[in-house]
């Protein structure tokens, strides 16, 4: 009940936010979260990489730079102090070259901390499917 209540609120503020970019980061654990957000903390020593889905609201051309600035975030943190970091290894837009190839982001970054943890992650982030209710 609690997930499906973050999903309606998250949904009704990207309705009133229509003209920005938003990314959508959900898993079973946390639920959904608005903006880009993983850690190596995740995931466990023995986990391959847990499925988290991704997806956004707006412009494909911000997805990259969110994902970017929330990159440069966790490491400015984790030189302050925090214990996990994150380097973005790359992020482009791909597809897109017909109706049947829709574009959508595929990013690569890497998840380590302070214990050893050390995750290569690849994640394709796609735009968000919206229900034909909500128009």
């Amino acid at each position: 009940m609690r997930n499906i209540i973050l999903v309606l609120a998250s949904l009704v503020t990207l309705s009133s936010m229509a003209s920005s970019t938003l990314i959508i980061t959900s898993d079973n654990t946390f639920g959904p979260v608005i903006g880009f957000s993983d850690s190596s903390f995740n995931y466990k020593d023995t986990d391959a990489v847990r499925d988290r889905k991704f997806c956004f609201y707006g412009s494909i051309n911000d997805v990259c730079p969110q994902i970017a600035d929330a990159a440069f975030n966790k490491s400015m943190m984790y030189g302050q102090g925090n214990h996990d970091n994150m380097k973005l290894l790359s992020c482009e837009v791909v597809g897109g070259e017909d109706e049947y190839s829709p574009e959508f982001v595929q990013v690569s970054y890497n998840l380590s901390d302070d214990y050893g943890s050390d995750f290569n992650v690849e994640r394709r982030i796609e735009k968000c499917v919206t229900s034909s209710m909500s128009k």
